[in-house]
């Protein structure tokens, strides 16, 4: 079983490095149980690119600053397939350009070299993908004046993190106040909602 795991993840990694995203999606598509966190925490899909490429246009944003992406798989997924430009927020570069970590395929920003502040870009909107802590959380929500952010996480009790997919939908959590622009279900017990700022 491990190494069957080990294989399909090497697989994907090498559709990636061969700009071969349609592939990877098919990967996803073709069993409707896999789900591989070392390189995506969710089942990404041509639909949810096409939702997300969507929203972006109605913001006329063209750009996605992702925090706590990891190797960002479903960043890469978002840029190849969409056209959007997609950076990546990460601590510990020793860890993610090292030769243990899967390999990314999009630009990584290393917010623990940047010093006490990180702002991140106005014109883009901010991805928090499977995000586990609420203090970091509001961190970079305080460090973006920027007009949407987007929570993806799991809705079916399965899993966990922090800020849910709901989270912005209360009031009393952000001084700035946050409205749902749009929602859509992702394969697999996941939503992704788009919040602009009012």
């Amino acid at each position: 079983q491990y190494e069957e795991k080990r294989e399909k993840i090497g697989k994907i990694v090498k559709m990636m490095e061969e700009d071969d995203w349609r592939s990877v999606f098919k990967v996803f598509e073709a069993d409707v149980e896999y789900r591989e966190p070392l390189l995506v925490w969710i089942r990404p899909s041509l639909s949810l690119v096409d939702f997300i490429q969507k929203e972006m246009k109605k913001l006329g944003l063209k750009k996605i600053s992702s925090v706590g992406c990891g190797c960002g798989t479903l960043e890469y997924l978002i840029q190849a397939a969409s056209g959007l430009e997609v950076t990546g927020y990460e601590v510990n570069r020793t860890w993610w350009d090292g030769p243990h970590s899967t390999p990314h395929f999009i630009r990584l920003e290393y917010v623990d070299e940047k010093g006490v502040d990180v702002n991140l870009p106005a014109d883009s909107a901010i991805l928090f993908c499977y995000f586990n802590n609420l203090e970091y959380f509001h961190y970079y929500l305080n460090n973006y004046k920027g007009p949407c952010v987007i929570l993806i996480g799991p809705i079916d009790g399965e899993r966990h993190c922090e800020p849910e997919p709901s989270y912005l939908e209360d009031n009393s959590v952000s001084s700035t106040r946050w409205i749902v622009l749009a929602r859509f279900s992702i394969s697999g017990g996941d939503e992704i909602v788009f919040y602009q700022r009012v």
